[in-house]
């Protein structure tokens, strides 16, 4: 996502590129060995760093300012500008001096400096993820050059106290798996970051940045920053901001892709997702919230009619009727940049935009026309929900007709809708964010979303990147795009690493009957996060962490990879229930929606001694559900599985209690129907055995 500038100050403002030009963004790097011929001496790494501060402090993850005063002390002008820019960083290390992270953010100078002047700078540092004492040495760098402490330069050295963050709410969980106990940090500490409070045309709005490069509210991602957000914030940061953006609707139904606090929008019209959005949020509103919201009036018309009309926009303006199917601009996958512009133009629609039909956009547009039928279908509008079911029918199967490759086992990147011949196959590419989102979407049946599964895993380990976040593989050859961002392969939205997606993936893998590998996907994926200190846009191949810091899709994406994936937290429409995959781990959870006045809580415990699991569980929801849980077959022993289903008995609240089995690919579960009051499960070996 590249932030699109305001139309009225489009043509006063150069471009800029966010997720390389913001001040305390990574740049490529400078490590401790990096000298290159072109390296003229010591005379040019010369400075004096100052500071008034004698420590810092801040919390876990949290960021602080420092003011340094640098000096050039050298024979070189110091400038951010140049081919090798000068930039200011700093160097974490833990209480003895000992090196912890050596490459950390780059801030830029505020101007040229030259011998023997003077600079302030306002330093921003982010603090490690454990609490502690450490150490920052400030130092400055030519990128891709050296370190002026390289040449002798001297540095300055200030303490740094990380404190514990103590979070207030009632969701929470222990685990005995560490990376999940960091991951439920991560969330927590983007979540806050990208909280923001500001006065629109309805009123008083409060929700959430994309990240902390991204000052707006962005529709595609808030949408999926809700599966987070909703156990941790009251309804108004979930529904004011949907409501600002509906109020910014067009005549024609379109919507915005962001506003932001001086009631500015814009839209990034290569994409074709934003109405898809809104209507996939309203929906997790409608489920926390129930049908009375819908007929809310913004601007004089109920939500839900704005949200028909938004998807109406899509089959007006953004739709192939030869072949059935959703329409946008040639991009990489769902990504928002097309191949023709180098510029603020590749956002955009214009007369250069080459037109295509990708599997993301019929992905999101599916997903959202069931969505809203179930919504109509709850305000008793069954001829409009019926419309809605038939529209997505369709679609799905021009997806299958069209962009499903029965002998790759994943769908086609897109099909082109005009002539634009490529010298390599795009059919060989594995666009892991639309093929994800068709699977989580229900797009794709179970059968293809194994198969798409499979394709993923085997993509993951041909290619040489860190985790399953990919998103596009291989990626588009060198040159392909013309946006200095993603003119190389594994670069930005051209193959990089994307977690907003590989938590999507992570997701269906759970539901897919993939849950051990999906588990060791996202430890895989949080290790990365936690190498970089926090959740970024995107990463490198290798992992390092790449433009907007604090990336709230990803936070998002990953909650719901987490909570709903894993820890088995399933709200419908109107049920409750849970799908526990913790396998061998122990866990203790309570999980809370401020919004919907509802909470659930249990304990799951595997005795090993004993060969048997104990889930205390307990809700205030008083209607039937079903509680699922997947039998971990090693635990207990058992050598094949249809050995081991006759080998295991339930009961609940130390009585024999009925169960049916459910298999999916490589899991199986056994399936308790039950109350949600407060009840104890016991998962054990038959009194047989």
């Amino acid at each position: 996502m590249i932030e699109a500038v305001a139309k009225n100050e489009r043509r006063k403002k150069a471009f800029r590129l966010i997720c390389f030009l913001v001040s305390w963004q990574l740049w490529t790097g400078c490590s401790s060995e990096r000298k290159t011929k072109e390296w003229t001496g010591a005379d040019d790494y010369a400075a004096n760093i100052k500071s008034s501060i004698p420590e810092l402090r801040a919390f876990e993850g949290g960021t602080t300012e420092v003011d340094l005063r640098l000096k050039n002390s050298g024979k070189k002008e110091w400038s951010s500008q140049a081919q090798n820019p000068c930039l200011v960083s700093y160097h974490l290390l833990d209480e003895a001096g000992e090196v912890l992270k050596f490459d950390n953010a780059r801030t830029v100078l505020p101007h040229i400096v030259r011998p023997g002047k003077e600079v302030s700078v306002e330093v921003r540092v982010k603090a490690p993820l454990n609490k502690g004492t450490y150490r920052l040495e400030f130092d400055l760098l030519r990128e891709g050059l050296a370190w002026f402490k390289d040449s002798g330069s001297p540095t300055l050295v200030i303490p740094l106290q990380v404190e514990e963050k103590s979070w207030i709410g009632e969701t929470k969980f222990e685990s005995s798996v560490p990376e999940f106990m960091d991951l439920q940090k991560l969330i927590r500490l983007t979540l806050e970051n990208d909280v923001v409070e500001f006065q629109g045309r309805t009123g008083r709005i409060y929700g959430f940045t994309a990240g902390a490069g991204y000052p707006q509210v962005w529709l595609r991602d808030a949408a999926t920053i809700i599966p987070a957000s909703r156990f941790f914030y009251p309804d108004a940061y979930l529904v004011s901001w949907l409501e600002e953006h509906l109020a910014f609707q067009k005549p024609d139904g379109g919507l915005e892709d962001w506003i932001d606090a001086k009631g500015r929008s814009d839209k990034n019209t290569v994409e074709t997702d934003q109405e898809a959005s809104a209507v996939q949020s309203a929906y997790q509103v409608f489920l926390l919230k129930g049908k009375g919201w819908l007929e809310k009036k913004v601007g004089g018309e109920a939500v839900i009619g704005r949200l028909e009309k938004a998807i109406e926009f899509l089959f007006q303006n953004r739709f192939d009727r030869e072949h059935g199917l959703i329409t946008g601009a040639h991009t990489a996958d769902w990504g928002d940049v097309d191949p023709e512009d180098a510029d603020q133009k590749a956002i955009y629609v214009d007369e250069k935009t080459r037109w295509t039909a990708d599997i993301y956009d019929q992905s999101m547009c599916y997903e959202s026309c069931r969505e809203l039928s179930a919504m109509l279908s709850s305000l008793g509008a069954r001829e409009k929900a019926d419309l809605w079911l038939r529209k997505a029918a369709s679609l799905r199967e021009a997806a299958d007709r069209f962009l499903w490759q029965e002998d790759k086992g994943f769908y086609r990147v897109h099909m082109h809708l005009d002539a634009f011949p490529h010298e390599f196959d795009e059919d060989t590419m594995f666009a892991m964010g639309g093929n994800a989102q068709a699977i989580i979407s229900g797009l794709s049946d179970p059968g293809k979303a194994g198969r798409i599964i499979q394709a993923a895993l085997e993509r993951r380990d041909q290619f040489p990147i860190s985790s399953i976040s990919g998103s596009l593989l291989p990626p588009y050859p060198a040159g392909f795009f013309k946006h200095p961002a993603m003119d190389e392969p594994y670069e930005y939205q051209n193959g990089g690493q994307w977690d907003w997606f590989g938590g999507r993936l992570v997701l269906a893998m759970f539901e897919n009957g993939f849950s051990l590998q999906a588990r060791e996907e996202l430890i895989e994926i949080v290790r990365k996060n936690i190498r970089n200190g926090g959740l970024f846009e995107w990463d490198t191949k290798d992992g390092a962490g790449r433009g907007s810091d604090y990336y709230a899709g990803s936070a998002g994406s990953l909650a719901r990879a987490l909570f709903e994936g894993y820890f088995g937290f399933k709200l419908g429409e109107k049920s409750l229930g849970l799908e526990l995959k913790l396998g061998a781990d122990e866990g203790r959870v309570r999980l809370h929606l401020p919004a919907a006045g509802l909470s659930l809580s249990y304990e799951y415990r595997p005795v090993r001694p004993e060969s048997k699991i104990i889930l205390a569980y307990e809700s205030d929801y008083s209607g039937p559900a079903e509680v699922r849980v997947l039998v971990p077959w090693a635990f207990f022993g058992a050598h094949d599985r249809e050995t081991g289903k006759k080998m295991l008995e339930v009961r609940r609240d130390g009585t024999a209690f009925p169960f049916r089995w459910l298999g999916r690919n490589q899991d199986d579960f056994i399936v308790v129907e039950t109350d949600l009051r407060k009840h104890s499960l016991e998962i054990r070996l038959g009194d047989t055995h």
